[in-house]
């Protein structure tokens, strides 16, 4: 860890897929995820608050910033082996798709269609089209206590959505996925084809709730929300389970249109629609 590299009063807006938030205290890349146990003693010692991303594709970075450390994660090594890939948390995981076809090898063709990065991805247990993480997820190396330790996929409590990590916020440095031989590339078109006939492209950072057991964005249309605006956010309207950002948007518009989400599928259809979105400030 070098503490020069520590930036102070860094625009999260640069850094999450939104385009929108305030500034960083400190913010610093952690190229190397060995400086890590480092930087969160740093942040113990000075008594501030910190937090750990990596891609940026499932954060909303609130206007008022954050007032402490922001470690944003960019190692991103990946490993081909016989039956499984490891990647590091900042890897992309459409990447790690990538490499593994190249290699001739598959069972996570779905996941190319999915923006972020591995630790986000197994954080929040992300799935689509019919596969999650949790699936294919062999072991991992985790940050807790001060400690790098490995752990397998049980560890986790996988569920829709969700991962211990969410509760727990120890740190995940890299994992492993299960291959087999082959890649079916067919599949990989399919996907991407699906994804691009489906959902909306822009300044989002994909589905904004997760889906209560039915689709939310067919329930925020029911309501009559798809493609409103507010300030310089819009409710897609391809998709209203996608909130988007117009180019002049705030935090607080996309938050302000969430909660209108929130507040008349409750009242509609009595179900609470929870953010599949991290909000963080």
């Amino acid at each position: 860890m070098d503490i020069r590299l520590i930036r102070k009063s860094e625009p999260l807006s640069k850094h999450c897929t939104f385009r929108v938030g305030g500034f960083a205290k400190y913010f610093y890349e952690v190229e190397n995820t060995d400086d890590i146990p480092d930087l969160v003693k740093w942040a113990y010692k000075e008594k501030i608050p910190f937090f750990i991303f990596s891609g940026g594709s499932n954060v909303l970075f609130k206007d008022i910033g954050f007032e402490g450390l922001v470690l944003k994660i960019t190692a991103s090594q990946i490993t081909v082996g016989k039956t499984q890939i490891t990647a590091e948390a900042g890897a992309k995981l459409a990447q790690v798709v990538k490499t593994a076809c190249e290699n001739n090898l598959g069972g996570i063709e779905e996941f190319i269609s999915i923006p972020g990065s591995v630790g986000g991805a197994v954080r929040g247990n992300a799935g689509c089209f019919g596969k999650e993480i949790s699936s294919v997820l062999k072991n991992a190396w985790i940050l807790k206590a001060g400690r790098v330790q490995k752990v397998g996929k049980d560890y986790f409590h996988f569920a829709y959505r969700y991962s211990s990590l969410k509760d727990t916020h120890e740190i995940l440095l890299k994992a492993s996925f299960s291959v087999h031989k082959g890649c079916d590339k067919k599949r990989m078109k399919e996907v991407l084809a699906g994804r691009k006939g489906k959902q909306p492209w822009g300044l989002s950072a994909g589905s904004f709730f997760k889906n209560p057991g039915q689709s939310a964005g067919a329930l925020i249309e029911q309501c009559g929300l798809k493609g409103h605006v507010f300030g310089g956010a819009q409710i897609s309207e391809k998709h209203a389970n996608f909130i988007m950002n117009l180019g002049s948007a705030k935090a607080s518009d996309i938050l302000a249109l969430a909660k209108m989400a929130q507040d008349a599928v409750k009242t509609k259809f009595d179900i609470d629609l929870q953010p599949e979105v991290q909000i963080v400030g």
